[in-house]
C-alpha cells in the first residue's frame, strides 16, 4: 500500500505557549477536522485544507477535541480546567469546568452525552442535565472511549488501570496493566460479536480485551510506546502513532502491516476520515498533516483459480467457475501471491510460504495446508509459481528456486522485466512468458538456461497471453496498443487500440478478448471485433465468461457468442458456427444455427443444435430429411417443412409451388384449417396440372373437424351430416346433450349402412334416460337385445318381462339383474327366489347365510330360525332327488348340513320365545307355554356338543326356574337355580338366583303331577326333563311337540316295512280292508271328511277311545322296539288317524304317526312341524301367516305334498269346491311363493 500526503500546517506559536497537536477529530461527514493549537482551537477543510476557524477561547494548552455523534456540536477542552462546546458554525454554546486540568473527551456515538476527564474525575454531561455529573478517580485518566452502542465508556489510567463504567459512571470491569494507559479506542464494527477494545500501553505494547475484560490474543511488542490508537477502514484496522515519530498501520489483531507516515517528532494523535482511505496526524512539534492511503491489489491467477489478498494478512483463493472461496489466515502482512493448479505460494515479510491444496474425491473441497517455508527475505519484484518450483522477478533478472529454497537456475535479461506468466506445462518444465520494456517478448523454459526470443514488439510490454494451440501470441503496450502476432511466422495478425489487457480463450483457438477505456473488445476468427461496456482489465477467457478484475475485486461476466454465431452463419461454416456456439450462447442461437444448417442441408450440425434445444420435432425433421435425400427425394420438400415448422406457412408454399409441388401447399393449409387459402394452392394446383377435382365432401369435412376444435359445435355438426360424417356428428350431439338434434339424425339414417351410428343414438338417449326415443332406435334396428338392455339399465321389469316372454333366450340377461335390484332395494325374500331361477343358488345361499348372522347378531332369533329352515330347503334342493342314489362324500356332508340346519331352525324358533320373555317387560306367553320350550330346548341341547351363538343357556335355566317353581315343578326348578349356580351369570342375577335356590331347597323336590308328560304308547309318566332327551324313559318313544304350546301331543310313531315304499303306503291306507263290513268303514264307524285338503277324523259312538286290540296295539306294548306296519295293517287303519311328516329331503324318509286322541286335531306344515289345529288356525289370523314357515294363507291354493291327504271312503257326489270342516288330522295348504315378477 501507499500513503501520500494530501496537505499539512505548522501554525506558529501564539501567546506565549507552544503550538503542540494533542489531539485532533473528523466531523461525522469527514467534510471538516478540528484540532488544538496551543490555547486556540483550529477547523479546517478536509478536502483542500484550508482553515476554516481559529477560535480563540482558552487561557491555556487545548488538550482534547471530540465531534458529536450527528455532527451538530463539537467540544475542546484543555489546561485551564475549561471545557467549551461549540456549534458546527464556531460558535460557543456552553461553557462548564473541573477543578483540574481536562486530560480528555469524548461524546457518546449515539446520544449528546460528553464524558470529560481531569488527573482526579471524570463528568458526564447531556444537554438535558442542569449540572454534570463528577466521579472521583484513583488515578489521572489519560484516555477514554466509547462502546458502538455507547452503553459503557472505557478510562484508561496513569496507574495503569482500564476502568469500564456504565452510563450513569458505574464500574463494572477493571483491567489491570503494568504501564500507563495513554490510548485506547473500542471497535466500532457492528458484524463484531463482541465489543472489542484496542489499549495502547506506555510499556510498548498493544493489546485487545473484550468487554468483560477478557483478553482477546496475546500483547503486540510495538518497539515504542503508542501515544495514539484508533481503528481505521470500519474496525479492519488499527493506526497506532507513538514516540517513534511514525503512524503505523496494524490488523485488528494486532500486527503491524506498514508504516504510513514518519513525523519530526512523536505523534501525539492519528485519527482516520470517516468515508474515506485517509488519516489526520497530529505531531508534538505542532505540525498537523492528513495522508490518503492507497490498498494496492496483491493477486495470482491461473486458469479458473484466482488469489487475492483481504485484510492485508489473508488470503482468499477463489474458483471463478464455482464462486467458491476458502480463506487462508497468515497472520502477516501478505507482500505477493503467486498460484499454478494445486500449488500457492505467499510472500510474507520474512519468509515465504507454499501451500499445497489438499487432494480430496470431492472436486469442490478447496482445502490448502502449508506444505514447506522458505525462511528468507526474498525481495522481488514479480513471483509465480510453477508445479515444483518458485520464480522471482528482480528487474532484469529471474531467479529460480525449489520448494526447499534452493536457487537453482538465474535468467538475465537485457532490459528490465515488465510482465511475467506461467503458460503451463509439463511438471518441471514449464513454460514461462515474459515481457521486457524494450519490447522484446520471451519464453522460457525452467529446465533451459536459454531464453526463447518469441517477437520483438518495439514498445514497453505491459501485458501477455498466448492462444490455446500455441500459435498466436497477444501483446499489449504501454501505448495501449494490442497486437496478435503469428508465433510461427510473427506476422501481424490484428492490431488494436486502447487497451490495457488481454486475454485468449482458452479453449477457442480463433478469440480472444482486450480490455481498456471502459470497453471489452471480442475478437473472433477474421470477423470485425464485437465491443461492449466494460471497466477494469480482462485477466481471463475461458468458454463465455471473462473474468475482469475491477479496483480490488474480480468479477465473472458472461459473453454469449451469439455475433459470432451469426457470423460464421453468413460465411455458410456451420461446423465453426457450432464450435463456437458451443462455448455459450442461448437456445435461441442455438435453434437458428440448427435451422440454417438445416437449410443448408448440413444434418448433422443441425442434429446436434437441435438436441441442445431438446426439441424433438426438429429433430425428427432431420432424421426424415435424412431418409428422404437417400430415397431421392429433393431437399426443398423438406426446407418447405422447416419453413412451416417455424410458421412461415406462406414462404413454405411458394418453395413448394417453386418445386412444382402445389399440392404440398394446398395440403399444408387444408391440415390448419386454412381453408381460404388451400382452395388458393389447389386452383393453382389444378391450372398447373391441367384439372384434378378436390373433393367437395373432404374439404367440408375439414371444415366440420376445425369447427370441432374451435368448439363451434352446431356448425361441425351440420358440417359433418352434410359430409355423411354421422359418426361425428352423433358423437358431437352426444357431448353437447341436444336431444331433438339427434332424433332428427336418427331419422334420418339407413338401416342398412348406418346400424353402428344408429346403435351410437340408442346409447345416448339410454344415457339421458330417453326411453321412448332409445326404444324407437332399437325398433329401428330390430335389436330385441339392446332393447332388454335398455329395460334391464332403466329398472323397467314389466317391459324387460313383458320382452322376455317374446324372447326367452335373453333370460340371462333379465334375471340376475333383477335379482341384484332386488336385492339393492332390501327385498331379500323376492331377490332369493330371483336369484335361484336365474341359476345362481350361491348367492342366494351366500345371502341367506348373512341374513342368518345378521338375525342371530341382532337377536331377532325367530327370523334366525326361519332363515335357517329356508337354508337347510336349499340344501335338500343341492342333494340328488332319488332316494336308491349312491351318495358321495360331499353328498354326505350335504345331508349333514340339511339335518343340522333343520335342527338350528327349531331351536332358534323356540328361545325366540324364551328371549323376548327375559328381555321385553310384557310376554305373550303362559308360564306353562315357557316351561314346556324350556323342557325342548334342555333336550336339544343335550344331543349338541356347543351352543349355538347368540344363545344363551342362562335365559333357558332362569326361564324354566322361575315358570317351574310358580307352576309347581319345584324339582325343575331346583335343577335349574343348581345349573345357574355352576355357570357364570349376570352379576345382577347372582343374589336373585341364590336366594331362589335357598327357597328351592326348601321345598318338596317333586314336580307335580299334572305337569309330568304321559306316553302315548306306553301310558308311562315320565319326568319333565330325561338325560335321554325328549323320549319316554320306558319304551323309548319320541314325543312330538306342538310348535304354538309345545306340548306333547297325542301321536305314536310307526314305520313302515322295509319292502314297502312310501307311494304303496299311500295306497294302502286308502284301501278298504279286507274285513270290512257292508256299510260300515274303518276304524270303528268313524266318517271321515276332507275339506280344502285338510284331513279330520269324526268318531260316531262318543267314546273317543280307540281299541287297541290289533296288531298296532299289540306292538305299541312292547317297550324299546320299533312299531313295524306291514301291509295288512297299513290297510286296517284308517286314514283319518295317519298323520305323515315330511322330511324335506328327497333322501330322507317321511316319518308315519298315528293320532290316538280324536279330540286333538294336529297340523302339518311345510317344514314338518305339528301344532294342535286350534291353536295352529288362531296363530294364523293373530299373524296373517303361518307360524314357522311364514307363508300366505290361502284356503284355494293347491295342496302340497307335505302331508297324506285321505280319500273319503264315499266319494263325493260333486266334485265342487269343498267346506273346511273340522277334523283330527289335516295338512296344511300354503301359498308357496308370489309369482316371480311381480
Amino acid at each position: 500500500m501507499r500513503a501520500t500526503v494530501s496537505w499539512q500546517d505548522a501554525p506558529p506559536d501564539r501567546d506565549g505557549l507552544r503550538s503542540v497537536c494533542y489531539d485532533v477529530a473528523y466531523k461525522p461527514d469527514g467534510s471538516q477536522l478540528v484540532t488544538g493549537m496551543g490555547n486556540r482551537v483550529l477547523v479546517y477543510g478536509c478536502q483542500d485544507g484550508a482553515l476554516l476557524h481559529s477560535l480563540k477561547a482558552h487561557k491555556d494548552a487545548v488538550y482534547a477535541v471530540s465531534w458529536s455523534f450527528e455532527g451538530s456540536r463539537f467540544a475542546s477542552g484543555g489546561a485551564d480546567k475549561t471545557i467549551i462546546i461549540w456549534t458546527s458554525e464556531a460558535e460557543g454554546i456552553l461553557k462548564y469546568n473541573h477543578n483540574e486540568s481536562v486530560q480528555c473527551l469524548a461524546f457518546n456515538p449515539c446520544s449528546m452525552q460528553l464524558a470529560s476527564a481531569t488527573a482526579s474525575d471524570f463528568g458526564l454531561w447531556a444537554p438535558q442535565q442542569k449540572s454534570v455529573q463528577k466521579h472521583k478517580v484513583s488515578s489521572k485518566v489519560l484516555c477514554m472511549g466509547w462502546t458502538k452502542d455507547g452503553q459503557h465508556l472505557a478510562l484508561g489510567q496513569y496507574d495503569g488501570c482500564v476502568s469500564v463504567r456504565d452510563r450513569t459512571g458505574g464500574e463494572k470491569v477493571k483491567i489491570q496493566r503494568g504501564a500507563p494507559v495513554w490510548s485506547l479506542a473500542w471497535n466500532p464494527n457492528k458484524r463484531e460479536t463482541h465489543d472489542v477494545m484496542a489499549v495502547g500501553c506506555w510499556d510498548g505494547t498493544l493489546s485487545f480485551y473484550q468487554l468483560n475484560g477478557m483478553q482477546v490474543g496475546d500483547d503486540t511488542r510495538l518497539g515504542f510506546d503508542p501515544c495514539s490508537v484508533s481503528y481505521f477502514g470500519g474496525g479492519d484496522y488499527v493506526v497506532v502513532g507513538g514516540t517513534d515519530k511514525t503512524a503505523r498501520l496494524c490488523s485488528k489483531e494486532g500486527t503491524v502491516l506498514t508504516t504510513l507516515c514518519e513525523r519530526g517528532s512523536w505523534v501525539w494523535c492519528a485519527r482516520a476520515r470517516p468515508g474515506h482511505n485517509a488519516i489526520a496526524v497530529g505531531s508534538e512539534d505542532g505540525s498537523i498533516s492528513t495522508h490518503a492511503l492507497t490498498f494496492s491489489t496483491v493477486h495470482g491467477m491461473y486458469k479458473e483459480l484466482y488469489a487475492y489478498r483481504d485484510l492485508m494478512t489473508d488470503v482468499i483463493v477463489q474458483q471463478l467457475e464455482t464462486d467458491q472461496k476458502v480463506r487462508i489466515r497468515c497472520k502477516d502482512y501478505v507482500k505477493k501471491i503467486a498460484v499454478y493448479k494445486d500449488k500457492l505460494a505467499v510472500q510474507l515479510p520474512d519468509k515465504l510460504v507454499i501451500y499445497q491444496k489438499i487432494e480430496s474425491d470431492d472436486p469442490d473441497d478447496m482445502q490448502y495446508r502449508m506444505m514447506t517455508t522458505i525462511e528468507d527475505n526474498l525481495k522481488c519484484n514479480l513471483l509465480v509459481i510453477t508445479s515444483h518450483h518458485v520464480i522471482l522477478c528482480m528487474e532484469k533478472k529471474l531467479l529460480l528456486y525449489t520448494m526447499e529454497g534452493k536457487k537453482e537456475r538465474t535468467w538475465s535479461m537485457d532490459s528490465v522485466i515488465r510482465y511475467i506468466k506461467v503458460n503451463g506445462g509439463p511438471e518441471k518444465g514449464e513454460g514461462v512468458l515474459v515481457g521486457l520494456k524494450d519490447g522484446m517478448c520471451l519464453k522460457i523454459f525452467i529446465n533451459n538456461d536459454f531464453p526463447v526470443e518469441l517477437v520483438n514488439h518495439g514498445a514497453s510490454v505491459r501485458c501477455l497471453d498466448m492462444s490455446a494451440f500455441r500459435k498466436k501470441l497477444a501483446v499489449v503496450d504501454e501505448n495501449s496498443a494490442v497486437v496478435v502476432y503469428d508465433v510461427k511466422t510473427k506476422a501481424v495478425l490484428f492490431e488494436g487500440k486502447g487497451a490495457n489487457s488481454v486475454a485468449f480463450n482458452s479453449v477457442y483457438e480463433d478469440m480472444f478478448c482486450y480490455a481498456g477505456d471502459g470497453i471489452l473488445s471480442i475478437k473472433t476468427a477474421d470477423f470485425p471485433v464485437h465491443t461492449q461496456n466494460l471497466d477494469g482489465f480482462a485477466v481471463g477467457f475461458n468458454a463465455s465468461k471473462i473474468y475482469c478484475l475491477h479496483n480490488i475485486s474480480m468479477q465473472t461476466v458472461v459473453v454469449p457468442h451469439s455475433w459470432s454465431v451469426k457470423n460464421y452463419i453468413k460465411k455458410g461454416d456451420f461446423d465453426g458456427a457450432y464450435a463456437v456456439a458451443c462455448l455459450g450462447v442461448t437456445n435461441k442461437d442455438f435453434m437458428n444455427l440448427g435451422l440454417a444448417a438445416h437449410w443448408g442441408m448440413n444434418l448433422e450440425v443441425a442434429r446436434k443444435c437441435f438436441i441442445r434445444c431438446r426439441d424433438m420435432k426438429y429433430i425428427d425433421l432431420v432424421a426424415d430429411t435424412e431418409e428422404g435425400l437417400k430415397k431421392g427425394e429433393p431437399a426443398f420438400m423438406f426446407r418447405a417443412l422447416s419453413l412451416a415448422y417455424q410458421s412461415k406457412f406462406h414462404e413454405a408454399a411458394k418453395e413448394y409451388a417453386e418445386g412444382g409441388r402445389a399440392d404440398k401447399a394446398m395440403e399444408m393449409f387444408t391440415e390448419m384449417r386454412m381453408f381460404d387459402e388451400a382452395k388458393v394452392w389447389a386452383e393453382e394446383y389444378a391450372k398447373t396440372h391441367g384439372g384434378g377435382d378436390i373433393s367437395l365432401t373432404d374439404f367440408v369435412n375439414r371444415q366440420a373437424e376445425w369447427a370441432e376444435e374451435t368448439s363451434d359445435y352446431e356448425s361441425a355438426v351440420n358440417m359433418y351430416v352434410q359430409a355423411k360424417k354421422f359418426e361425428k356428428a352423433v358423437a358431437l350431439v352426444g357431448k353437447n346433450n341436444w336431444r331433438d338434434k339427434l332424433v332428427d339424425i336418427m331419422r334420418v339414417l339407413d338401416v342398412k349402412d348406418d346400424a353402428k351410428v344408429i346403435q351410437q343414438c340408442a346409447g345416448h338417449f339410454a344415457r339421458w334416460g330417453d326411453s321412448s326415443h332409445a326404444k324407437e332406435a332399437y325398433n329401428k334396428l330390430g335389436d330385441h337385445a339392446g332393447l332388454m338392455t335398455l329395460h334391464v339399465q332403466q329398472n323397467q321389469w314389466d317391459d324387460a318381462f313383458a320382452l322376455l316372454k317374446q324372447h326367452p333366450e335373453y333370460a340371462d340377461k333379465v334375471h340376475l339383474p333383477y335379482a341384484n335390484w332386488l336385492a339393492d332395494n332390501d327385498r331379500f325374500d323376492e331377490a332369493r327366489v330371483a336369484y335361484r331361477v336365474a341359476g345362481r343358488s350361491e348367492m342366494s345361499t351366500r345371502m341367506l347365510e348373512q341374513l342368518t348372522l345378521n338375525a342371530v347378531l341382532m337377536r331377532r332369533f325367530k327370523d334366525a330360525g326361519y332363515y335357517y329352515w329356508l337354508m337347510s330347503e336349499e340344501a335338500a334342493d343341492s342333494l340328488p332327488k332319488d332316494s336308491r342314489a349312491l351318495l358321495s362324500d360331499d353328498d354326505e356332508a350335504k345331508l349333514a348340513r340339511f339335518h343340522e340346519l333343520k335342527d338350528r331352525s327349531e331351536i332358534y324358533y323356540a328361545y325366540d320365545y324364551v328371549f323376548r320373555a327375559m328381555e321385553e317387560p310384557f310376554s305373550s306367553c303362559l308360564p306353562s307355554t315357557l316351561l314346556n320350550i324350556g323342557q325342548f330346548l334342555l333336550s336339544k341341547f343335550a344331543t349338541h356338543d356347543e351352543m349355538p351363538m347368540g344363545i344363551s343357556l342362562s335365559y333357558v335355566l332362569i326361564t324354566i326356574a322361575k315358570h317351574g317353581e310358580a307352576l309347581g315343578a319345584y324339582k325343575l326348578a331346583r335343577f335349574a337355580y343348581n345349573k345357574l349356580q355352576s355357570l357364570r351369570i349376570p352379576a345382577a342375577w347372582q343374589a336373585e338366583v341364590d336366594l331362589a335356590s335357598v327357597v328351592a331347597r326348601s321345598r318338596p323336590n317333586v314336580d307335580g303331577d299334572d305337569l309330568l308328560p304321559l306316553c302315548f304308547r306306553c301310558s308311562t309318566t315320565n319326568p319333565l326333563v330325561s338325560v335321554k332327551g325328549d323320549v319316554c324313559i320306558n319304551c323309548g318313544g319320541h314325543f312330538v311337540r306342538s310348535f304354538v304350546t309345545f306340548e306333547h301331543l297325542p301321536m305314536v310313531e310307526f314305520h313302515l316295512a322295509d319292502d314297502i315304499s312310501a307311494k304303496e303306503a299311500r295306497r294302502l291306507i286308502n284301501e278298504d280292508p279286507p274285513n270290512k263290513a257292508s256299510g260300515s268303514g274303518r276304524g270303528g264307524g268313524g266318517d271321515v271328511l276332507d275339506s280344502g285338503g285338510d284331513q279330520r277324523m269324526m268318531f260316531d259312538d262318543g267314546t273317543g277311545d280307540v281299541k287297541l286290540d290289533d296288531a298296532f296295539a299289540q306292538q305299541m306294548v312292547a317297550p324299546n322296539s320299533l312299531i313295524v306296519c306291514d301291509r295288512n295293517m297299513l290297510r286296517n287303519l284308517p286314514p283319518s288317524e295317519v298323520v305323515i311328516r315330511p322330511s324335506g329331503c328327497a333322501l330322507v324318509k317321511p316319518r308315519y304317526y298315528r293320532l290316538m286322541d280324536a279330540d286333538a286335531p294336529v297340523t302339518v306344515d311345510a317344514a314338518g312341524n305339528m301344532y294342535e289345529t286350534d291353536e295352529y288356525e288362531l296363530a294364523c289370523l293373530e299373524q296373517g301367516r303361518t307360524p314357522f314357515t311364514r307363508k300366505g294363507v290361502n284356503s284355494d291354493a293347491e295342496q302340497d305334498n307335505y302331508a297324506m291327504v285321505p280319500e273319503p271312503e264315499t266319494p263325493p257326489a260333486s266334485q265342487g269346491k269343498k267346506k273346511p270342516g273340522w277334523g283330527t288330522a289335516r295338512a296344511v295348504g300354503t301359498v308357496r311363493g308370489l309369482e316371480f315378477g311381480k
